[in-house]
């Protein structure tokens, strides 16, 4: 089972309280994103539901039920479309679907789309109903990669005004979410970790808040690690380059027999460079007789510099 599906088997169960309003706001989202309105050759009219998830379409079974008493045909039917199994729902019924529309937050457009009703704001008054409609939208349209393999969650829906309400509803959370357009559709989605993980919070999932959380937190700390080692990595290079200039300075000396002139400072610091090619100036300042900081030792080798580039400048 895919990380999305898991998601989506834990959403199924979530307690709407047995608040009307909240049930309502999720049947909204679920409709707008996963059901349809399809004309029949008899010019009758459904309104069909498809999808695999086995657990998101009792769901909206129930609710059909228990806010409507309407009872969706039941012999949902099984499609194998290459590996795909494919779950139905209808409701077919005059009388169910007049009570259906008449009675949610949706209207049907020219196109016989499924949209968002704009004159009804009831999903915007209050926090649990924008939550349980945003619930719906990520079981009727929503995927999410695994946390393992990369940050991304996407909505994807086929009507601009659907998206546009699906936006504003994030945005009165506080998600920050980007669309584009892709073929036909509009892809809502968030590539930030963190507010993937908020939005996780908000509609419910709280299994699939501590595996992304966990996952999350491990790729972090896998990454300060790589990012600690990478400095270390230029710490080790940044001090043999300067040790090995160093060193340069020291041979140019002794070959030009001007070493033993050095003070005893110079030669001291000289000669643990030389015996420590890859100490740092904090360590061979540790190493002197009295010990020396770091900014000392630095000022010696560059005394020992000057007396090398004098000596190559002849």
């Amino acid at each position: 089972m895919s990380f999305s599906s898991e998601l989506k088997e834990e959403l199924s169960k979530v307690s709407t309280k047995n608040k009307e309003c909240c049930k309502l706001s999720e049947l909204a989202g679920y409709l707008i994103t996963n059901c349809n309105i399809a004309r029949e050759k008899n010019d009758e009219f459904i309104l069909k539901m498809t999808t695999e998830s086995l657990s998101s379409i009792k769901r909206v079974y129930n609710a059909f039920r228990n806010l409507y008493d309407v009872t969706p045909i039941t012999n949902i039917d099984k499609k194998i479309e290459g590996k795909d199994t494919l779950l139905e729902l209808v409701v077919s019924n005059k009388d169910d679907l007049q009570k259906i529309f008449s009675n949610s937050w949706i209207n049907i457009d020219v196109n016989l789309q499924i949209v968002i009703d704009d004159n009804n704001n009831h999903i915007l008054e209050n926090d649990c109903c924008m939550r349980s409609f945003l619930r719906g939208v990520f079981m009727g349209a929503g995927s999410i990669a695994n946390p393992n393999t990369a940050n991304h969650l996407e909505i994807v829906v086929s009507n601009q005004q659907n998206a546009n309400f699906i936006n504003k509803v994030l945005t009165e959370l506080e998600i920050s979410a980007k669309l584009m357009k892709r073929k036909k559709d509009i892809v809502i989605y968030i590539k930030d970790s963190e507010t993937i993980s908020n939005f996780l919070v908000l509609i419910g999932s709280n299994k699939g808040t501590l595996a992304f959380e966990q996952i999350r937190t491990l790729k972090n700390y896998k990454n300060y690690i790589n990012r600690k080692d990478n400095c270390e990595t230029a710490n080790w290079d940044k001090t043999a380059q300067a040790a090995s200039l160093q060193l340069k300075d020291i041979l140019d000396i002794k070959s030009a027999k001007k070493y033993e002139k050095l003070p005893v400072k110079l030669k001291q610091v000289a000669n643990l460079r030389v015996k420590y090619p890859m100490a740092g100036l904090g360590e061979i300042g540790e190493m002197l007789e009295p010990p020396l900081s770091k900014a000392g030792v630095s000022h010696r080798f560059k005394k020992i510099n000057e007396i090398a580039e004098g000596i190559r400048n002849k």
